[in-house]
């Protein structure tokens, strides 16, 4: 028989598939305009360029990306505030199939366990789903040491003071609502024990290989400075910044009491 191993998928899976559908249409439309005359030759071959600029382009870019990016292990990269990581209560928060929230489960010592929350609706860009966070844990043998369940960013089900880290991986750009991001950031600190740790890892709306990847959806990120402004302003001290190819990942101390 053969063993069953962990599915993770790519990343905004959804979001490829339509962006790439809707830009091989742009290419049709295109190919199309070629074999006619006078005005619809002119609206089609705008209208498919338009369509592949749009949407082509980001769909293949974000496909490459995955490629690039699905078997690197991004926890290895993360910043570690100390050692203490080993025995921590870790949230991940929007932790998906939990790709690296399990890496990150690994590491963990006696005592030390991974909580994840996501709002886990199939029908979203990354097409999670709880049962299936829940069986890669199982098959990568740490069910034993992790908690996945429903959970939103904004109000996070869980008591004051419980985590040693809180991890936002590509999520808080994400929170579309009125003061998403300082909603979430205001709730990482309620649950964050004096000392604790907050890691973000977001893309730089700036940066060369975001424009490669999405094309025009860039503009759906901020510039990390944003990033570096919003934690100041929500008591947090910044430990450390680093870029990993247009990828921003700030690693931020809760003050002492």
């Amino acid at each position: 028989m053969k063993e069953e191993k962990p599915q993770y998928g790519w990343y905004v899976k959804n979001l490829i598939v339509g962006f790439s559908i809707a830009g091989l249409l742009g290419l049709s439309l295109t190919i199309l305009g070629f074999f006619l005359e006078d005005w619809i030759q002119l609206f089609l071959i705008i209208s498919g360029i338009a369509l592949m600029l749009l949407f082509l382009w980001p769909g293949f870019g974000m496909a490459i990306m995955n490629i690039i990016l699905i078997n690197k292990d991004l926890s290895r990269e993360e910043i570690e505030p100390s050692d203490i990581i080993k025995f921590s209560k870790i949230l991940d928060v929007g932790c998906g199939t939990g790709r690296h929230a399990i890496q990150r489960a690994r590491s963990l010592k006696n005592g030390g366990h991974l909580y994840g929350i996501d709002i886990y609706n199939k029908n979203a860009i990354g097409g999670n789903a709880l049962d299936t966070v829940q069986r890669n844990a199982h098959l990568e043998g740490v069910d034993d040491i992790t908690t996945f369940q429903y959970g939103s960013a904004i109000e996070i089900p869980f008591n004051d003071e419980m985590f040693d880290v809180v991890n936002f991986s590509s999520v808080l750009h994400e929170l579309h609502i009125e003061k998403g991001p300082e909603k979430a950031l205001n709730e990482a600190y309620r649950v964050l024990k004096p000392g604790g740790c907050l890691r973000i890892g977001e893309w730089n709306r700036g940066s060369w290989q975001l424009i490669v990847y999405s094309g025009i959806f860039c503009l759906v990120f901020k510039k990390y400075k944003y990033w570096l402004t919003l934690l100041n302003k929500h008591g947090f001290k910044i430990q450390e910044q680093r870029n990993i190819g247009g990828f921003y990942m700030f690693s931020a101390i809760k003050p002492n009491n």
